[in-house]
């Protein structure tokens, strides 16, 4: 296997890596001689930057002393350059993260080049590459850099779906939509995804899909047959088995055939030596491949199988044990393993044997969180490890160092770069965690205390969803959503609590909303509802019928909400109470019952007030203003409308003062100022794309659309309309679909093609019909616009013709139509 893993000359990150390696410098040290920045250094090594200036060059040859020779292939190899990578600069218009969710990796990527390009062929030759391998082959991490590396070959990026920490097959469908960014609403998730990816050109990365196989391929066919231009690239220890599969099945990293005389420049050109290597010198700077030492890391990689998760986990042990010790060491531990003699551990076993050596090197107190810290699905932060795993023989103030040492040992990683540091396990280090933790009949108490600790931080975030910023809230409690999943699993599906999954589930209320996890909510919610007495558990019961009221509409959310607010009023909360009515009422404006709607919300303002909730009170207050404009009181709704973005900006809360910008921008073209309307709605648009709301997205999208359309800017409008219908379609958001129809059907209209315009007027109104909904003002004012032009150009009959045919549309056929406009 002689040369395998050699490094091009022409990918400057290999180079620089390469020659770091060979001076035995750790990307610290390398760092502080080229006057860089570590993250600089490594960022250029992973190929997340592009090539340094000509100085920052110079400065980089001259820390590593290279010779000119070696000055040349490295200044050939900047200049060639790398194709644009994560984190590279923009893309297709946006920022990277406008692209890919691809988390950025916190270790250097090495020994898989030919692995790398092997993969990106398979993937430009078929639609659907599964990699496969044992755990800890590097699955994960190949498929990460494939999808960094070809980032700019798709024009709607790359999109990341981790499916480890996760254990019910029935939330494939929303952890894959949470990854894409695509909302929840109105149908199953496994139908909508196809549909919404049916006219993307994208590559989307299932990781870790052993244990949900079936339920993926499912998925993974459907959008095979319904995308077109989607690539699929899945990582699993068994294939897929679906048609238009390619299975590849990952190799360890190259080693070579004979070690005697290896010299250390030849053995960096074998991948598992260079991942030894770079390893060994980040746990260790002292660490050096030598002549001396090249041939008995050769042989420790060896024995390794070259397996990169134990090659990392042994390299972590520089730092204590020299490379002699260290091969002495790995060899008694397999001569045990295999009854004293030398044959070849079986491969799946190595990474097992490894983890068993690592954890038996372990002091009691580290080898008891470790076990414990399986418990933990996705990532956790420090205070959920000192509350869960502390206690019963581990001193809760000893977490943080047991912590750090069991991230210097490899077993867990540590990511410092946000605002609070998060720890994850690896898959086969969790998995293996979780074994010990059952073996010492400690699984369930672990469970239980980890389900108990989630429930109160979900509490605890419903209680401060009201005091500030949306967006931060979201992204805070957006964190512990794998976390939440393990528990309402762990509580709900296998029934070991329900009351404890009640409590997550409607406190989570909020964030199944604006994470776009509206089916996911329901079906946790629904869950909890089956199992929960309303009699024993009314404050639970109530949560929930109201979480489930603000993830519907109409009589639904009216009837939900109502429920909810008898219980909240059986046991005197006001707080529940106040949320339950203004709820109550948007269902009832949305229902056109306004006088009703309009006694509801001062019912809910006045106990607001009398609380002293801020943010319930400005929530009245928009809605106040919006029952408003809907009865024709424009002064009260102007007043109202005020004063309640005053109030959410005051409180810091951008979803609120987005949602009041809106409605006072529907306002002002109600009452004739559609200049005073785009402003307010385009104030309201920036705020969510901002906040990545896609139903927002649409809506304000929709009504700039119509204010530039009364303003006789037609250019405008239409590219308003065409871009809240790609937003509409891709969010299924049903009724904003259907209004970017009609606005393009007006367009259509007013530039003369009548005829189309009667044929989509048919189709939205079979839409409206469909939906058991109304025009509201703006959407009344362009259909009778519509009309208007229409019967001046075509009689009624050709009308009602036309519109006939159009309501037998499909709704692909329909949007075909409407961009042809």
């Amino acid at each position: 296997m002689k040369d395998e893993a050699r490094l091009s000359s022409s990918e400057f990150g290999n180079l620089l890596r390469r020659y770091r390696l060979a001076a035995g410098l750790s990307q610290e040290a390398l760092a502080e001689r080229a006057r860089m920045s570590t993250n600089g250094v490594g960022a250029l090594e992973r190929g997340y930057r592009r090539t340094p200036q000509h100085e920052t060059l110079a400065l980089l040859a001259d820390a590593l002393a290279l010779t000119q020779e070696q000055r040349r292939e490295f200044e050939a190899g900047a200049r060639s350059g790398a194709p644009r990578r994560v984190g590279a600069g923009s893309v297709a218009g946006g920022s990277w993260r406008d692209s890919t969710n691809l988390p950025l990796a916190l270790t250097s990527f090495v020994g898989r080049e030919h692995d790398v390009a092997e993969a990106k062929d398979l993937l430009a030759r078929h639609r659907l590459l599964t990699l496969v391998g044992s755990g800890g082959v590097g699955k994960t991490r190949l498929s990460l850099q494939v999808g960094a590396e070809l980032l700019d070959r798709f024009t709607d990026g790359v999109w990341f779906v981790d499916l480890a920490p996760i254990s019910n097959r029935e939330l494939v469908s929303s952890v894959t939509a949470q990854a894409l960014g695509m909302r929840q609403q109105g149908r199953r998730v496994d139908e909508a995804i196809p549909q919404w990816l049916k006219r993307k050109q994208l590559l989307l990365i299932f990781d870790n899909c052993e244990h949900v196989v079936e339920t993926v391929a499912q998925l993974a066919a459907s959008i095979l047959t319904t995308a077109p231009d989607v690539r699929l690239l899945a990582t699993s220890r068994q294939a897929l088995d679906i048609a238009g599969e390619a299975a590849h099945r990952l190799p360890s990293l190259p080693l070579p055939d004979d070690i005697a005389g290896l010299t250390a420049d030849e053995a960096l050109r074998y991948g598992a030596i260079v991942l030894f290597a770079d390893r060994a010198t980040a746990a260790d700077t002292r660490f050096a491949l030598t002549e001396n030492n090249a041939p008995i890391v050769a042989d420790i990689c060896r024995r390794l199988d070259g397996i990169p998760l134990a090659i990392e986990l042994a390299a972590a042990r520089v730092k204590l044990l020299s490379i002699p010790t260290l091969a002495q060491r790995l060899d008694e531990r397999f001569r045990i393993l295999t009854g004293g003699g030398r044959d070849a551990l079986p491969r799946q076993k190595t990474l097992s044997a490894l983890i068993d050596w690592s954890y038996d090197l372990l002091a009691p107190q580290e080898q008891l969180l470790f076990a414990r810290l399986g418990v933990f699905a996705g990532g956790f932060g420090l205070d959920a490890a000192t509350n869960v795993c502390g206690g019963a023989g581990l001193d809760e103030i000893d977490i943080l160092d047991l912590l750090g040492s069991l991230t210097d040992k490899s077993l867990v990683l540590a990511n410092v770069s946000g605002e609070h540091e998060r720890y994850r396990l690896l898959e086969s280090t969790a998995a293996y965690a979780l074994e010990k933790l059952s073996a010492a009949g400690a699984r369930e108490t672990l469970a239980r205390r980890h389900a108990e600790y989630f429930r109160d931080q979900a509490l605890a975030d419903d209680k401060r969803y009201d005091m500030g910023s949306t967006l931060a809230w979201l992204a805070s409690v957006g964190l512990e959503l794998d976390n939440y999943r393990a528990a309402l699993a762990w509580a709900l599906t296998q029934g070991n609590d329900a009351v404890l999954g009640g409590a997550i589930a409607g406190a989570l209320s909020q964030l199944w909303g604006f994470a776009g996890l509206t089916v996911e909510g329901r079906y946790w919610i629904g869950l909890a509802l089956e199992r929960v007495s309303e009699a024993e558990h009314p404050h639970i019961a109530a949560r929930l019928w109201l979480a489930l009221a603000s993830l519907s509409s109409g009589q639904h959310k009216h009837d939900e909400a109502e429920r909810g607010m008898r219980l909240y009023a059986s046991v005197g909360n006001a707080r529940g109470t106040a949320r339950a009515q203004r709820i109550i009422g948007i269902a009832l404006n949305q229902m056109g019952r306004l006088d009703e709607a309009k006694a509801v919300i001062e019912q809910a303002l006045a106990t607001a007030r009398a609380i002293g909730n801020a943010s319930i009170v400005a929530g009245c207050l928009s809605l106040q203003g919006n029952n408003a404009r809907l009865r024709g009181d424009v002064r009260a709704g102007r007043e109202l409308h005020a004063q309640a973005l005053a109030a959410f900006k005051a409180l810091g809360d951008e979803s609120g003062t987005a949602q009041v910008l809106s409605n006072a921008a529907e306002l002002e073209f109600d009452d004739g100022h559609p200049e005073q309307a785009l402003r307010a709605v385009s104030e309201a648009l920036e705020i969510h794309v901002a906040a990545k709301n896609p139903t927002g997205i649409a809506i304000d999208l929709n009504n700039s659309a119509a204010y530039r359309i009364a303003l006789g800017d037609v250019t405008a409008a239409r590219d308003s309309a065409r871009e809240g219908l790609r937003v509409a379609r891709q969010a299924r958001v049903e009724v904003c679909l259907a209004v970017a129809l009609q606005h393009l059907a007006l367009l259509a209209a007013l530039g003369g093609d009548a005829r189309r315009g009667a044929q989509l007027r048919g189709y939205i109104d079979a839409q409206y019909t469909a939906l058991g909904m109304q025009r509201e003002p703006t959407e009344q004012w362009g259909f009778d616009k519509l009309m208007a032009v229409l019967h001046e150009m075509l009689s009624a009959d050709e009308i009602a013709q036309l519109a006939e045919g159009g309501a037998a549309w499909s709704e692909d056929q329909a949007a075909e139509e409407a961009l042809k406009v």
